[in-house]
């Protein structure tokens, strides 16, 4: 099409000025038109323009591709810095019962973590690592040891620096014995009898 449209547009040039228009295909089968006679050309019956001024059928625009980044170069100049992070599960003062011990721990992070910058999610309970260098927003916590205990977690770049802190979050783990399966731990409703 905009092969066609260039021709179309060499040839309203020609015809603005000379009447005699020829038209041939060349070697790698582009057509040509030229006012100059050739061997194998034929000739286009062309009325001269009535004036000298010249009407060119506009090119259509093309948008040009928008240049990408560099593929695995990350885009250091679009970094901000973090808006919001905090420790969604558990919930604070949250009471869990948990035979097991096990423990989820839910993280949110605005906007997304920027690994390929080298930020890394720390999570830590009663003040120890339990994941660090991270890039997981879920963190599985196992046989946490029944009673009070406090999360934290936060964001550090390459060199250690921390970025962004979440308010810390407490909570209360309460672990039936499997000794004494009738015992209830306290302030939480009977557990059901199986069935």
């Amino acid at each position: 099409m905009k092969t066609a449209l260039i021709a179309m547009t060499l040839l309203f040039t020609l015809a603005a000025q000379a009447t005699e228009v020829y038209r041939y295909v060349d070697e790698k089968g582009g057509v040509v038109f030229t006012d100059a006679p050739r061997k194998g050309a034929e000739k286009l019956n062309v009325e001269a323009a009535p004036s000298t001024s010249v009407v060119v059928p506009a090119l259509p625009a093309t948008a040009a591709p928008a240049p990408s980044p560099a593929a695995g170069k990350p885009d250091m100049a679009a970094f901000t810095g973090y808006q919001d992070f905090r420790i969604t599960q558990p919930a604070p003062n949250e009471p869990l019962l948990n035979t097991a011990g096990e423990v989820d721990v839910s993280l949110n992070l605005h906007p997304a973590l920027r690994a390929d910058l080298g930020h890394g999610l720390t999570v830590l309970l009663d003040g120890q690592p339990v994941a660090q260098n991270s890039s997981r927003l879920n963190v599985a916590l196992n046989n946490v040891d029944r009673g009070e205990h406090v999360i934290e977690a936060f964001v550090s770049d390459a060199s250690g620096q921390v970025l962004i802190h979440a308010a810390p979050v407490r909570f209360s783990l309460q672990r039936p014995s499997l000794l004494m399966p009738g015992r209830q731990p306290q302030g939480l409703p009977p557990i059901p009898p199986p069935r």
